[in-house]
């Protein structure tokens, strides 16, 4: 089961764009911060898309997975370059940085045999605006 953490990141990290949308059950669940919350493939889609835009060299590395019945843990980290607009609260573009991150997230993914129901992915939002000089004012 933790090999399916694996399969999503080098898939991520390939730009396999239909190969990482295959890990995940078709009305599969998506929350992360600031960026989507919802169901289904356009909003599993949402996140891959705001996230390529924004930081189109960006790589995962996983630090550690833990798997425990339905639930599987991923510890992992985030280095990219901010060449793209971020959306703001608002929905308006914050235009790009041109600033490098390195910022750690967890992922909590529920199961269902060798699918994806859910993930809910947490990072530091402060960091991370910090890291690209958003927080200067």
């Amino acid at each position: 089961m933790a090999d399916l953490v694996e399969l999503t990141t080098t898939t991520w990290n390939d730009r396999d764009r239909a190969g990482w949308r295959e890990c995940y059950v078709e009305d599969c669940e998506m929350l992360t911060p600031g960026v989507v919350d919802g169901t289904g493939g356009a909003a599993l889609l949402a996140f891959w898309d705001e996230t390529m835009e924004a930081f189109p060299d960006n790589r995962i590395t996983v630090v550690r997975v833990v798997a425990q019945g339905e639930m599987l843990v991923e510890e992992s980290r985030i280095d990219a370059t901010n060449t793209g607009p971020i959306a703001g609260p608002d929905g308006t573009p914050i235009p790009p940085t041109g600033r490098s991150l390195s910022l750690p997230f967890a992922g909590i993914h529920r199961i269902d045999g060798d699918r994806i129901v859910s993930s809910h992915f947490y990072w530091d939002t402060f960091d991370m605006l910090g890291q690209l000089g958003l927080l200067d004012a």
